[in-house]
């Protein structure tokens, strides 16, 4: 829960600051386009923050600290949990991992990839995958 209001602020401060500037709008469309690979997008962000410089780019690289500590925290949890399932559903959430992580995947590709893993996964595996992560 901590994690999450973290983010929250941070995105926020990196919103507002953006809004100062005037420039939000281009970072705003291309955040929102899901057919940008992962990896290319965040140098795109990276990109578009340097350019407006600050107090943009000092809340971006604050909010992508934050965001990255967030998910290294959620994977670190993740971990811990999943050493405790089957093998069946620890080999299920590597894979899943494995298509998260790939940086080459658009969030549209990473989003239908995940989705069919998880339907050809049995009923069994799905739930145990399923209650792990809440």
């Amino acid at each position: 829960m901590t994690v999450k209001i973290c983010i929250a602020v941070a995105l926020l401060s990196f919103a507002n600051a953006a809004n100062n500037t005037g420039s939000y709008t281009s970072e705003e469309e291309l955040d929102s386009n899901l057919n940008i690979p992962v990896g290319v997008m965040r140098k795109a962000q990276d990109a578009w923050a340097k350019k407006v410089g600050d107090p943009v780019w000092s809340a971006y690289l604050e909010h992508v600290t934050t965001q990255d500590a967030a998910k290294e925290a959620e994977n670190n949890r993740m971990n811990e949990i999943v050493e405790k399932l089957s093998p069946a559903a620890q080999e299920a959430d590597r894979a899943i991992r494995g298509i998260y992580s790939n940086e080459t995947l658009t969030r549209k590709e990473i989003n239908a990839e995940v989705s069919k893993k998880l339907k050809k996964l049995p009923k069994k595996v799905y739930n145990e995958l399923i209650l792990a992560s809440q």
